[in-house]
Order: C-alpha cells, then structure tokens, then sequence
C-alpha cells in the first residue's frame, strides 16, 4: 500500500497539475469519495512556526534584502530620470551635454541593478537550500521515530510525498517568491515616494486602487489555500495509483487486469484534472482584474495629467514639475505614465506570489502535522536499559486489535524459558505475526503486558529490546545496495569472516560466491534480481550475524525447497542453542523438535505442548493440521512418483 509520490520541481505556476501529494492510499473510482479531503488548518500557527526556521540566517536574509532594496531603488530611478532629461535637457534648456550626461547616470543604474538581482539571486537560492535542508532532515529524523501503526493508519506514500513534493513546493516559494515579494513591496513604496513629491494628484489615482486590491487579495488567499490543499491531495492519489499500478504490473498482466486498472487510473485523473483546472482558476483570477486596472489606471493618468498639462500650459511648466504650483509637465507626465505600468508590474507580481506562497503554506501545515505526529510506541522517562538478557519471555493475558472493535488477539498467556525453541502455528490469520509484533514492539499491546526477564517491554527502551532480537521476515526487505552491505545491516562492525560465516551458516555463501561480483553484488530494489529462496537466505544470515539473544523466524523458510530447507534446519540448530527462538510455521514438520508448541486459532491459544504431544491428542486441532499436511505430502510424492 506504498503510495509513492515523486518530488516535482516545478517551475510551473501554483496549482499546476504537476505538483501534488499523497493522501492514503485509495482503491477504485468509489473511493474518490470515500476519504474527505482535508480541510485548511491554523495558518498563522504554521506560519508563525514556519517563520522560526528562518532565525539562524538573519545575516543572510538581512543582505539579501539589501541587495534587493538596492536594486529596486536603482531600477525605479530610471523613469525620474528620463522624466528629468525631456523636461530639463530637452524641453527646456536643450542641453546635449547635460542630456548625455543624465544618460550615463540612467545606464549606471541599469547596469546597479543587475548587479543587485545577480547577487540578491545567489543569497535567496543558498536561504531556500539551507532552509530546506533543515525541513527535511527534521521531517526525516521524526518519521524515524513513529511506529508501525502510523504508517499503516495514512499510508506510507502519504510520509514520502510530504516529505518530497510539499517540500519542493516550499523551495520553490522561498527561491522564487521571496525576491519577488520583498523586490515588489519596496518598488511599489519606492514609487509611491516618487510620485508624492512630484505629483499628489496624480499620485492619488494610483494609491486609490491599492486598497481595492488588498481587500480582494484578502478575501481570495483563504480559497487560493483551499484549492491548492485539494489540489497536492489528488495528484498525490493520482501518483500513488500510478506508483501502485507499475509496481504491481506482473499481477495485472496475469490476470489481464489491464483495462480495469485502466478505468480505474481514469477515474482519478478526471477528478484530478477538474481539481487542478479549479486550483489555476482560482490562482489566476486576479490577472484579468489587475490588467483591467492597470489599463484603467493608465487611461486615468493621461486623462487628468493632460488636463493639468493643458492648463497650465507647456511654456509655464515648472522645473521638474513642482506639484505646490500644480503644474504637469510633458516629461512629469511622461514619468507618471511609465510608473503607473512600473507600479501595477510588482503589485501583479506580488499577487501571483501570494498565490504561491498559499499553495507553499498548505505544504507547511501538512508538513508540520506530521511532525506533530505522536509515535504509538515511544520510551517512558523512566525506561529501562536492558543488557545481558537471559531470554525469558512471558505473555500475560494480551489482548490486541488494530482497529476499535477487531479483535485480533485475545487472553494470550504463555511462558518460555531462556533458550527454548517455541513454535507458534495456525491457519492463515489466526494472529502469529501479530504475536511477533507484540514481542517486537512494533505496537503495543491494548489488554494485559509482554514481560522479558521480568520486565515489561513497555519499562525497556524500544533500542535495547530490538538490539536483542534478531527476527527474519516472510518477506524480507533489502536495499538497492551490495549484499555486504545489507548483511552488515544488522552489525556495522562485523569482520569479512564473520560475515561468511554467517552467509555459511544459513547456507547462502554458496550462491553468493558464484555471482559475478560476489559479497559485492548491488541488489536491485527490494533485492528483485535475486530470486525468492536466495532473499530469505540472505535474510537468515543477515540475523545470524545480529547474533541476538532472542531470535524470530517468520515463515523463514517459506519459500526455499526441500534440500535447501533441511540445510537451513541444520544451521538453525547451532544457531539457535542457548538462544530463545520463536518459529512461526506453516509446515509443522518444520517444529517437531520445538520445546514447546502454541497453536493459534480464532484469536486464542487453544492448545500447547511439544509436536509429539499434540499429535497424539485426541480430536486435537494441531493433530488435525498435521494429518491433513501428511495426506498431502503422501499426495504429492505419490503424483511424483
């Protein structure tokens, strides 16, 4: 159920199809609906929380935003000084040298403000990365220390796109948005400084649309956040469907599920697509409006600076336009025209990078909830440490369900002794690898407690009780890394010779000697380029080389055939001397030298004994398993035969 979503780098505008995040992992068209989308949480908390990433770089976001201020400043001198030049050195004194002079003083300020932008650019891109970095390796560090039960209650796709995509959509605010968002705000003030001291009435045409387009830009940010949450939501599904379907192709092709998975990847990028349209709807709907008022703005301008203008008359234009006499001059008019379009330029900007910033926000919430996540299993206080362990385990009446009201375990009690070999069997679902959970920790227990030496798991901490134990799946995992390295998972410090010894132990040095690269072979994902046998040899050596004091093989020999599978038996004896060894078995020849043996059904232990005590019991359940085993066995040689 991994919904794995891919980060995106998207230079696209906010609520592009491109960016998106997972959600749990839905099944089928119907469950579009089955899961309500999340609605918007706290943003000034998150904002507020957000804003605390950015105090150990002070300095550097202080020079950034002098670099911009500079570079504004520069840029916004330009229109003054050509409206100087007509008016001063053309208009009136018809000056070439001092019009060539001003000239030059234009082209410093051009050739200033890029030298600002350049660097201002280099400062935000090492702000965004060194912020980043740190969200990341804080979400990264957190996600380590939730349990099982998270994971499996939102889906692990739903951690990676958080983690990934909402991450990049913050990049992309901070590197992009922030210039653009300091740079606007300080030429919209600039040139309002500009224009007040030239010109009040001209300047109250500008200044009269601000307000206007603060109040809007007020009421649309809530439904901007709102769209673009929905919209990370669905492109997440969309990816984890995609990510589901891919991964899982060698079933679909079997059983020609092709079309099916095909309507199915239809459904969700419909419902995809109408949210992401929605979102740009949304997130664009002031571009109309701003280039209404701009135009307007423009025609504003010209009309009452050309009624001053005419009134005044050219020839009695004051120097520079002195806005006491009222006068308006060709050249004040001129730089009132180009301001205007320079004025609205950063306020759309502006508008566009709230936008943004609002799809970047709801990645900060999602991110920052599950930072916020409590891990079910976490240490006490006042945890144990746990060294030296005998291996005595106890469960004492456990209960256990995953979800309210299903119950999985039920009234479990049992004893072992330090170095028994106790086997736990039952039919497919009875609760055997909850039981193994439950000794693990990976959830804790809802009823009764789990005891090792005395002391309930719950008392140890979590490091130090799974140090002790050494467990090998049914399914075991390995890492697109070299076998050595998977192997040396589970002991970092271990020699060359205790690593063969343990790949001889669990009968995988043979197979591992005769690839190309040996020790040093690199696994594909998951290990795929071995087969299924060869991953749970390597799964067996890589928990004999823990050396634990408890040990736990789930179905570890599975999937291996009958000679391998006695070699397998052999090494497990040595190993397994001196140790507590839990053996959850489908094949029950496989526990006929167990000390002890609990037999698993409709949630209970129903019964428990040695292998030969239990075949002998009467209408026994176990001897009921072993004799329909057996009749198969004779079956199947018999058909061989």
């Amino acid at each position: 159920m991994s919904d794995v979503k891919n980060p995106a780098r998207n230079p696209q505008p906010p609520g592009h199809p491109s960016g998106g995040t997972a959600h749990r992992h839905q099944r089928g068209p119907a469950a579009m609906h089955s899961t309500p989308i999340e609605a918007p949480k706290d943003f000034r908390k998150a904002f507020r929380r957000f804003i605390r990433y950015f105090g150990p770089f002070r300095a550097l976001i202080l020079t950034a935003t002098v670099f911009i201020a500079v570079g504004t400043i520069l840029r916004n001198l330009g229109p003054i000084l050509i409206g100087d030049a007509i008016t001063q050195d053309l208009e009136l004194s018809k000056n070439l040298p001092d019009f060539v002079f001003r000239m030059k003083i234009i082209l410093a300020t051009i050739v200033g403000a890029w030298i600002a932008d350049a660097v201002s650019g280099i400062l935000l891109t090492r702000l965004s990365n060194k912020i980043v970095y740190r969200l990341r390796a804080d979400s990264f560090a957190h996600v380590q220390t939730l349990s099982m039960g998270s994971f499996e209650k939102r889906g692990i796709g739903d951690f990676i796109s958080r983690m990934t995509n909402d991450i990049e959509m913050i990049y992309n605010a901070l590197n992009n948005g922030f210039s653009s968002l300091v740079g606007g705000l300080l030429s919209m003030g600039t040139i309002l400084v500009i224009l007040l001291t030239r010109s009040v009435p001209l300047s109250l045409v500008v200044i009269a649309v601000v307000p206007v387009m603060a109040v809007l830009t007020g009421i649309i940010g809530k439904k901007i956040r709102a769209a673009f949450r929905t919209n990370q939501e669905w492109v997440g599904r969309l990816t984890a469907n995609i990510e589901e379907s891919v991964s899982g192709v060698r079933v679909i092709k079997t059983f020609r599920r092709e079309e099916a998975e095909f309507r199915k990847f239809e459904a969700i990028n419909d419902k995809n697509r109408r949210v992401g349209v929605k979102a740009e709807l949304i997130s664009y709907s002031f571009i109309p409006l701003m280039n209404f008022m701009t135009s307007l703005t423009l025609c504003l301008i010209v009309g009452v600076g050309g009624y001053f203008a005419l009134r005044s008359g050219a020839g009695q234009a004051m120097a520079g336009g002195s806005a006491a006499a009222g006068g308006v001059s060709i050249g004040l008019l001129t730089a009132f025209i180009l301001y205007s379009q320079r004025f609205f330029e950063p306020l759309r900007q502006i508008t566009q990078v709230y936008s943004m910033l609002q799809s970047a926000m709801a990645g900060v919430e999602r991110l920052f909830e599950m930072m916020d996540m409590k891990s079910e299993v976490a240490d006490k206080p006042e945890a144990l440490p746990l060294s030296d362990i005998r291996g005595a385990v106890e469960f004492n009446h456990v209960g256990f369900s995953y979800e309210e009201g299903k119950t999985v375990l039920e009234d479990i009690h049992f004893q072992t002794q330090p170095g028994q070999v106790v086997a736990v069997v039952g039919p497919t679902g009875a609760g055997k690898t909850t039981l193994i959970n439950l000794l693990s920790r990976f959830y804790d227990v809802k009823e009764g407690s789990i005891a090792v030496d005395g002391n309930d798991i719950r008392d140890i901490k979590v490091n130090d009780l799974r140090t002790s134990m050494g467990i090998v799946l049914q399914e075991p995992f390995f890492f697109a890394t070299s076998i050595r390295e998977n192997l040396l998972y589970a002991r970092p410090n271990a020699t060359e010779e205790q690593i063969i010894a343990a790949a001889r132990t669990a009968n995988a040095h043979y197979f591992i000697s005769r690839l190309p690269d040996g020790y040093n072979t690199v696994l594909s994902e998951r290990g795929n380029n071995l087969s299924q046998g060869q991953r749970q040899l390597l799964g067996i050596a890589r928990a004999i080389l823990a050396d634990p004091r408890i040990l736990i093989l789930d179905e570890a020999t599975s999937s291996v055939d009958t000679m391998t599978e006695a070699h397998i038996q052999e090494g497990m004896i040595r190993l397994m001397k001196d140790r507590t060894s839990f053996i959850i078995a489908h094949r029950l020849s496989t526990v006929r030298n167990a000390d002890q043996v609990f037999v698993l059904h409709n949630r209970r232990i129903v019964e428990s004994g040695t292998h030969d005590q239990l075949i002998k019991k009467p209408g026994g359940f176990y001897a009921k398993l072993y004799g329909l085993q057996e009749q198969k066995a004779e079956v199947l040689e018999t058909d061989f035969d």
